[in-house]
């Protein structure tokens, strides 16, 4: 534990490089800049798409910032020498993750519940937490793909593979509901009505099933995630 440890405090170290104060005018200052302008308009409902997608854009960037700092003067020669196991620095930085999912949950959670008291003076705590479960789902498979891209390619060559694989995927759908559309039309009559009883069955549900599944999603998304991670910075050499 202490490798993981110091590999975790190496990896803050790396991202506060800049100024702690910068990091922390980042992480205050936007929700605090949606909350300001909610209070203004009164809370209306942008401000949970804007406090998931902001939020979470923002604090994506913070583990990848690692890489970059590491990359920089091929620093991350450096991993190889250091007193910190490879397997415990690959666990110190997806513990930077679960650190910036802590943040997330709790900045997105301020913001939406600021907006609800701004809109109606009441927080529905049933739709607080489907926001906040939202951000976490979505910033962990971000994060689980990621980490392994850059693990495996320098960081801007990982993003351009994220870039390929989103299109790759959004066209491989289009194509698919495309040849539905034309060859068996029923198909995609049938595929919506299950969809639709689908969302209406989880809403009826509650808050539980919906959480329970986004929970299971994300755990092993990580978990897949870290044992690629492993495999592919255990086989390298700097």
């Amino acid at each position: 534990m202490a490798g993981v440890a110091r590999a975790f405090g190496l990896d803050v170290r790396r991202i506060t490089s800049q100024g702690v104060f910068s990091i922390l005018a980042l992480l205050i200052g936007f929700p605090v800049a949606i909350i300001l302008i909610g209070s203004i308009s009164g809370g209306v409902s942008y401000m949970p798409g804007a406090a998931i997608g902001g939020v979470s854009a923002m604090l994506a960037l913070l583990p990848l910032n690692t890489f970059t700092f590491e990359q920089q003067g091929q620093n991350n020669w450096m991993n190889g020498i250091i007193p910190v196991r490879r397997v415990h620095q690959v666990i110190g930085r997806y513990l930077v993750i679960g650190a910036c999912v802590l943040v997330l949950a709790l900045e997105v959670a301020v913001c939406v519940g600021a907006g609800m008291l701004f809109e109606s003076g009441m927080i529905q705590f049933s739709a607080l937490a489907i926001s906040v479960l939202t951000a976490i789902v979505m910033y962990a498979l971000f994060e689980s793909v990621m980490i392994p891209l850059c693990y495996r390619f320098t960081y801007q060559k990982a993003l351009l593979t994220m870039m390929l694989i989103c299109i790759g995927l959004g066209a491989a759908i289009a194509v698919v509901f495309a040849l539905l559309a034309k060859l068996a039309p029923a198909s995609i009559d049938a595929l919506i009505s299950w969809a639709v009883s689908s969302i209406e069955a989880i809403s009826g549900a509650g808050v539980i099933w919906p959480a329970l599944c986004g929970v299971v999603l994300a755990s092993v998304a990580m978990a897949a995630s870290l044992a690629m991670s492993l495999r592919i910075y255990l086989a390298k050499e700097f």
